[in-house]
């Protein structure tokens, strides 16, 4: 299939969209962090980073797939930990 101007237009737009709506949730993630807020903060983070994980793996940026994807094994066993842990 080829790709046309509009197609490519249409995948930009996306892109884009998953960016700003991923770094409203990352933004989102840190107030309620700071309010206290667990595990409703690791939830947010991690849906705002697979989103950037997303555009890093779109767009060939191996530097937001490696500063998004390890949260992913920082925050999940934190979470276990806290579950089962206490």
């Amino acid at each position: 299939m080829r790709h046309t101007n509009q197609t490519r237009s249409g995948e930009y737009k996306l892109i884009t969209y998953i960016k700003y709506g991923s770094a409203i949730i990352i933004l989102t993630a840190m107030i309620f962090h700071v309010q206290g807020w667990t595990p409703w903060n690791s939830f947010l983070q991690m849906l705002g980073a697979a989103g950037w994980i997303y555009v890093g793996w779109k767009q060939n940026e191996k530097a937001l797939i490696l500063n998004f994807l390890p949260q992913f094994f920082i925050i999940i066993p934190g979470l276990v930990y806290m579950w089962m842990g206490t």
